[in-house]
């Protein structure tokens, strides 16, 4: 068991290993070119988390992590890739942008509060950091253009104070929400703007003169930072986008 996640790790291309290295890749590709892709590495995390778990020795397990692949990958990105097949226009490619290094960088930052006094701290500061992980683009069969997206939003509290010895204390606590948004775009020539549809957290319905958007979203506070949405959450969007147009009835000649 030693070896063996370094060599499933080497017989990857060098397209999948660097996709393992950096934890992110973009691109326009058809489903089936993205699931030849992203399979093999969805298969290599899911042995490289077997190590890590204790399926393998000191040095394996700390090799595996080392060259770990966040679990978004094999449980939303990966899985969607099918279900995206199914109704996708075969003449228009799938874009995707996935960004898998984690919340936690200066980059991602997008505020910092004063430092401020809280019950026996004496220094207390929040930092916000907002990370669109995963960014979808495509078009259905129907003409509709579909995007999607997924946004952690972290916000990290840092805590300092100093017990009745003088000794200083610090710890830090990081809470998660996870932001999902839907956009679909149907041509007015197949599609009209309809009532009803499940009831969800965001909507906005925009007619225009050739086209019908609706934008559908939701938010999942996590239980801790490592939790990945389940993928149901993003399939009851995009249906609950279509709930919100129905099929215009074109009249016989």
């Amino acid at each position: 068991m030693a070896n063996t996640v370094k060599q499933a790790f080497n017989a990857l291309t060098p397209e999948q290993q660097e996709l393992v290295r950096s934890r992110k890749f973009s691109g326009k590709r058809s489903p089936d070119d993205w699931i030849a892709l992203l399979g093999p590495v969805a298969n290599y995390d899911r042995h490289a988390d077997q190590v890590r778990q204790g399926g393998g020795g000191f040095f394996a397990r700390r090799w595996a992590k080392k060259n770990d692949v966040p679990n978004a990958l094999r449980t939303f990105v990966y899985p969607l890739l099918p279900i995206l097949r199914e109704d996708q226009d075969p003449e228009v490619p799938l874009e995707l942008w996935v960004d898998l290094t984690g919340p936690m960088q200066s980059t991602k930052a997008v505020r910092n509060t004063p430092a401020y006094k809280k019950g026996a701290y004496r220094k207390v500061v929040d930092t916000f950091y907002d990370d669109m992980w995963f960014q979808a683009r495509t078009q259905f069969a129907d003409g509709a253009q579909i995007q999607f997206a997924v946004i952690d939003h972290v916000r990290s509290t840092f805590k300092e104070k100093k017990n009745p010895r003088g000794k200083i204390k610090r710890k830090t606590k990081n809470k998660k929400k996870t932001e999902l948004t839907v956009t679909l775009t149907v041509p007015n020539r197949l599609y009209a703007p309809a009532g009803g549809g499940r009831g969800v957290p965001k909507q906005k319905l925009k007619p225009g003169e050739k086209h019908t958007k609706v934008t559908l979203g939701g938010t999942l506070v996590a239980d801790h930072m490592e939790v990945v949405p389940a993928l149901e959450s993003m399939i009851e969007l995009i249906s609950g986008a279509y709930e919100r147009v129905a099929p215009t009835r074109r009249k016989k000649l």
